[in-house]
């Protein structure tokens, strides 16, 4: 069958009765995800609507012809009639071989994602340092990808939703406003960091860590210590007693407070050494926001990963 340049076959959506065979020519089809339209060529060999057919799903793409092209239809009927011709475990072989098409499809789908990420971030983190502002268009966003990273509007859509779910950031109209600027470099740097050395950053803290600071947070907010050059400083009674309380009932020591002591997120007063004693502690300090950031760093962190997996 001939088919004239820029004549329709189907439409997306449409009931699959036939599948189709590119002898020649060109045809695109057209799927419409998201806010953006994704095209696939079908040259010469392509066939189109295998799935569809085998599984009386609708059609896939509105097809229409590139140029002038000949194409051979297969119609369902006359398919059904063969494959009653085949043994009984044919079909079902080829149902099989069609089930784990789509979800190799979907996975290849989901590592372009999480592939496109860090170029998602590190675009992110040069606009907010060059033009200090919290903000930046949709067109713009998608563009850019599309020159950095080559990923789809469709893609990049899809990436903006998921960093919305764990509020990132905030997508209003064609507008992205970011929540933090702060955070945006630091989860950037915490995936560069894991892909480079195959090790988790150091800003990924543990369990007990985290739980250390969110006490240092807890004693400087509940008990109104005020912040001198942003820093926090909390005498260590105060910190013992908010511990407490925030490590469900543990006590605090030296081995729990000395990771971040030596890391330096924390500083104690007298500083600390190999033969620091909790006991001997007077206070402890440390920069208030970038903990609070450190803090939403590990939270998304994790959040992150369970939406790409």
């Amino acid at each position: 069958m001939l088919v004239k340049e820029g004549e329709y076959l189907f439409l997306e959506g449409d009931k699959a009765s036939s599948l189709v065979i590119v002898k020649s020519g060109m045809l695109v089809g057209m799927s419409k995800q998201l806010r953006q339209r994704h095209w696939q060529n079908f040259g010469p060999g392509s066939l189109i609507g295998e799935f569809s057919l085998l599984e009386s799903a609708p059609r896939e793409y509105t097809v229409r012809a590139a140029e002038n092209s000949e194409i051979v239809f297969i119609e369902q009927a006359a398919l059904q009639r063969e494959l009653e011709l085949k043994p009984a475990w044919f079909r079902s072989t080829l149902s099989f071989i069609a089930n784990h098409c789509h979800i190799a499809e979907s996975n290849q789908k989901k590592h372009k994602i999480v592939q496109a990420l860090p170029a998602l971030l590190f675009l992110f983190s040069k606009h907010l340092s060059t033009s200090g502002a919290d903000n930046i268009p949709v067109t713009t966003i998608r563009k850019k990808m599309l020159v950095l990273n080559n990923t789809d509007a469709s893609d990049t859509d899809k990436l903006l939703q998921i960093l919305e779910g764990i509020g990132l950031l905030k997508v209003e109209g064609e507008t992205v406003r970011v929540s933090s600027l702060q955070i945006v470099p630091m989860l950037y740097e915490a995936l560069r960091y894991r892909a480079i050395n195959k090790q988790v950053s150091p800003n990924i803290l543990s369990i007990t860590d985290q739980l250390v600071l969110t006490a240092f947070v807890k004693a400087v907010r509940d008990n109104g210590i005020p912040l001198k050059n942003g820093h926090a400083t909390v005498p260590m009674d105060t910190f013992e007693s908010q511990a407490k309380k925030t490590l469900f009932g543990s006590t605090l020591s030296m081995r729990t407070l000395a990771p971040l002591l030596q890391s330096g997120t924390l500083q104690s007063e007298p500083t600390f050494g190999e033969e620091s004693a909790l006991e001997n502690i007077e206070s402890i300090s440390g920069d208030f926001e970038h903990i609070l950031d450190l803090l939403e760093l590990n939270r998304i962190f994790p959040l992150l990963d369970k939406k790409l997996v």
